[in-house]
């Protein structure tokens, strides 16, 4: 079947999403295909979505995994930027941490959330979590934001039971000792990334403060070599070194790239 790249306005977004999700799970090796996101920035669109692949591939044919996918989308959005995530198989407490990450980043309003805890009782997983949201919500606006992710959470994963939300306000102001932070932490980062050899090289690293915690981003190349789940056991390991030395860092996002020389 040929998929048209009809204009988005003559298809609904559950359709063009329902299309997404059809043509890159057709693909060889991509086992699903979820949290797609579609939004209009400017005059393109920007696709976000995420990948189950499995956790024995290199992570050079990840990389090239992620590429036909990004292929795949802009030939139902010619003017698409994409950003693929992707994620090892897998129904262990730490995939279900990241899917509450990547549930609350992507919900309109959501600014951050942190305290995550998963319980897991009789096969049914319980959550409880907090949920940053902008100071100068109403109380009902917050919490039809917080009901927003839980039903995207149940819809992701129905062994999800039971959830808590605690919400938070999260201020907007960013000290000016943030730049005095972001210098040693930079610094930090980049000599811990040393001790992983299979660590080549860590660039754009961005530093931003969400109340009173700090959230980092940066991209890290590895060794093209290695499985995927081999880099997301060392980006855990170089994330609690940062965590460790820098106890206000709440969240840390690392982009995981294959090092091409």
């Amino acid at each position: 079947m040929t998929f048209l790249p009809l204009p988005l306005i003559d298809r609904s977004e559950k359709e063009i999403r329902r299309t997404i999700k059809r043509k890159v799970e057709s693909l060889r090796d991509v086992k699903d295909c979820h949290h797609i996101s579609i939004r209009m920035v400017g005059k393109k669109y920007d696709v976000s979505l995420h990948i189950s692949l499995d956790g024995n591939l290199k992570f050079e044919d990840v990389h090239k995994i992620a590429s036909s996918v990004e292929s795949e989308v802009k030939s139902i959005l010619p003017n698409a930027r994409v950003m693929v995530n992707t994620e090892p198989i897998g129904d262990n407490k730490k995939d279900i941490w990241r899917l509450v990450k990547d549930v609350a980043e992507e919900t309109p309003g959501s600014r951050d959330t942190h305290n995550i805890h998963v319980q897991e009782v009789d096969g049914k997983i319980y959550l409880d979590f907090h949920l940053e949201v902008a100071a100068d919500l109403t109380v009902k606006q917050a919490h039809e934001i917080a009901d927003q992710v839980e039903k995207k959470l149940k819809g992701a994963n129905p062994k999800i039971s039971g959830i808590t939300v605690h919400l938070e306000s999260a201020s907007d102001i960013i000290s000016s000792e943030l730049i005095e932070i972001g210098v040693d932490l930079k610094s930090f980062i980049e000599d811990a990334a040393k001790r992983f050899p299979e660590i080549k090289d860590v660039h754009g690293i961005i530093i931003s403060r969400v109340g009173e915690k700090l959230h980092v981003v940066f991209k890290c190349l590895f060794d093209p070599n290695l499985s995927m789940e081999q880099t997301h056991v060392i980006s855990d390991r170089l994330e609690e070194a940062i965590k460790s030395a820098y106890t206000n860092v709440d969240r840390i996002d690392i982009h995981e790239e294959p090092y091409l020389k």
